[in-house]
């Protein structure tokens, strides 16, 4: 199993924005806008997705175990691309509440110094505003990872480590 470097684990809490997607058994591709994102301590990535607001990616996840995440900070563009296989999809765990309260306040703090979004606090808010049950953890395996950073080493792998 290949894990983050540390470099790259100190700069997860400042990726607060999330997409993640899976192709379907038929290769179309799916994606939705993740609540929250880490790294756990086996070297796994989780994810957590309001379910009933990514249905199609959540059904391929299921089917192929193949995942795409993208972490952005929207403040700095600072990004990074990570692929993954082995996907599981749990619900949510109630210890899950504090990382997904986190991930919300970080996104609105960040969002807050964007020029123009000073004011996205309430949409912020609405997107994490869930059902209790909603939520799913997506846990899988780390195969590749990309600096995709905007700059002279866009694109560049990132050297992962045995986890």
């Amino acid at each position: 199993m290949l894990a983050l470097p540390s470099e790259w684990l100190r700069h997860l809490s400042t990726l607060t924005s999330f997409r993640l997607g899976s192709c379907d058994r038929g290769g179309q591709p799916h994606v939705c806008r993740a609540l929250a994102a880490d790294a756990l301590p086996d070297g796994r990535m989780l994810v957590l997705v309001a379910e009933h607001a990514a249905p199609r990616v959540v059904a391929a996840l299921r089917a192929t175990g193949q995942a795409a995440l993208l972490m952005t900070s929207p403040r700095t563009n600072r990004t990074l691309h990570v692929k993954g296989q082995g996907a599981r999809v749990e619900p949510a765990l109630p210890e899950h509440a504090a990382l997904l309260a986190r991930c919300q306040r970080r996104l609105a703090e960040e969002i807050a110094e964007v020029d123009g979004f000073g004011n996205a606090a309430p949409v912020i808010a609405h997107w994490y505003r869930l059902e209790p049950g909603a939520v799913v953890a997506i846990r899988f395996s780390i195969s590749g990872a990309w600096d995709q950073t905007p700059g002279p080493h866009a694109g560049q792998p990132v050297d992962l480590l045995p986890a």
